[in-house]
């Protein structure tokens, strides 16, 4: 079955557009988002002022609209993408449809893809919205469309990424708000947890390992590249400083290595969290088959 026909996609996206809740959560992330950028407008105000002169400071005022609206976009996909998906199968089993939805003739996968595309065609609205707040940074310069592209790509993912992992503690748990809390404790928890642990290893590994070598590179920056928020700045950073968009060189102990750009590597591997959560959804989401006891026979 196409996704377009999907009946679960199309129910799905008419009652979660239908009403006043999507137009009051696209209303107050774009104020949000625009507050945000307002304010750091205004206390880059007196550097305005000098850019009139300096072409520098506008470059410098561009840039901090641009990661001000990237950073804030991001923080917001990542509270709104797992919440978009936890009621999807939870709210079912509360409506006590799950049984009904099962036993239709819709595989797990296509009720899967359907709850899924539904939520994230809610959640690229959002982004596709914050974009002319982001284009005002153009009229200041100082930003590549290569930024914009690489920042709308991990949002992106990062979103697919989240909304299944969403959807995995909906199929889960029994309730709506259990679904939720279990999502949300798993973004906060990887979110938190990535510097954390690399503190850790950092400081462990600093008694028994070269931080300069490597193989020791390579691992952390594999590590490093599953946060979005580490692996969208350290490209950002890179790419100020002249970097190519996909690789660049790190310097270590045995010679410069070069290393491939972290929102590549954190893109792939939301791909592959995102491939692996589908698969347990599918896998809850399946029937289970009950053989039926052999009755005694008569003589």
């Amino acid at each position: 079955m196409r996704l377009r026909s999907n009946p679960v996609l199309t129910r799905e996206l008419r009652g979660r557009i239908r009403g006043w809740r999507a137009v009051t959560m696209l209303v107050i992330y774009l104020a949000i988002t625009a507050i945000v950028t307002l304010l750091v407008y205004a206390a880059s105000a007196s550097s305005f002022e000098r850019g009139i002169s300096d072409p520098e400071a506008g470059r410098g005022i561009g840039k901090g609209i641009f990661l001000t609206v990237m950073v804030a976009t991001l923080v917001q996909v990542c509270v709104i993408s797992p919440s978009l998906t936890a009621g999807a199968i939870s709210g079912e089993k509360e409506r006590q449809t799950y049984d009904l939805l099962l036993i239709s003739l819709l595989s797990p996968w296509q009720i899967v893809l359907g709850k899924l595309a539904a939520a994230l065609a809610f959640a690229l609205l959002l982004i596709i919205a914050a974009l002319p707040i982001a284009g005002l940074a153009f009229l200041f310069g100082g930003v590549s469309g290569t930024e914009v592209l690489i920042g709308m790509i991990g949002i992106m993912a990062t979103a697919v990424c989240y909304a299944t992992v969403g959807l995995f503690a909906s199929a889960l748990m029994r309730s709506t708000l259990s679904a939720t809390v279990l999502a949300q404790a798993m973004v906060i928890g990887l979110l938190l947890g990535v510097p954390f642990l690399f503190f850790v290893i950092s400081t462990i590994t600093n008694f028994f390992a070269d931080p300069f070598d490597a193989a020791y590179v390579y691992l952390m920056g594999l590590f490093l590249s599953i946060h979005p928020f580490i692996a969208l700045g350290i490209t950002a950073a890179s790419l100020a400083n002249g970097e190519g968009p996909f690789f660049f060189d790190i310097p270590t102990r045995t010679g410069d290595v070069i290393v491939p750009s972290p929102w590549m590597v954190y893109v792939a591997l939301s791909v592959l969290l995102t491939i692996v959560f589908m698969f347990l959804c599918v896998w809850l989401l399946r029937p289970t088959d009950y053989a039926a006891p052999r009755g005694k026979s008569t003589p």
